[in-house]
């Protein structure tokens, strides 16, 4: 492993602090967030460097117990405690973002939406089906321009998502 820096390992506490329900869970994370980090923008068999902690990495991801909202935890309390710690007036920067994949069977990650990607050059339409996963997050930032950190994070797909559009709190996100 190689040495981290000081601000480095800072959000590797935040996260290691995070409501995983079982010491191993959080070790395994500890590890993740090195490997990860240790290879930015690489696949995870890349950036774990072998089978075994690739296949490690996915279970960790597969588990039940390990939710976006446990492994984040952690860091929205250093957020709250930031926030709680700055004067003067905090903003609220809200964003929703659609990670799209390319996938044969668009039910095993999500439908996201499809498109009209012109028309092929027999003139027959050609339409795609995109798959992913949307994610909706808010940023707490200072006035000048400070990241203070997430105080929210929601994941879904479109399928999830019509399933709750009865639900008031959804509606804005439409």
């Amino acid at each position: 492993m190689r040495d981290k820096t000081s601000s480095e390992a800072a959000w590797q506490e935040e996260l290691c602090a995070a409501a995983l329900p079982d010491k191993r869970l959080v070790r395994r994370l500890q590890r993740l967030l090195d490997q990860l980090s240790a290879a930015p923008g690489k696949p995870i068999p890349a950036a774990c460097g072998d089978w075994a902690a690739a296949k490690a990495a996915y279970r960790f991801f597969d588990n039940p117990r390990v939710t976006e909202h446990s492994v984040l935890a952690g860091h929205f309390a250093a957020t709250a405690a930031r926030v709680a710690a700055n004067e003067g007036p905090i903003l609220i920067l809200q964003d929703t973002t659609e990670f799209i994949y390319s996938r044969a069977q668009p039910g095993k990650i999500g439908f996201t939406k499809t498109i009209n990607a012109g028309r092929y050059k027999a003139g027959q339409p050609n339409v795609l089906t995109l798959c992913g996963v949307l994610m909706h997050s808010s940023l707490a930032v200072t006035l000048t321009g400070t990241p203070l950190g997430l105080t929210a994070v929601k994941f879904w797909t479109r399928t999830k998502f019509s399933k709750r559009q009865a639900d008031p709190i959804w509606r804005g996100l439409r």
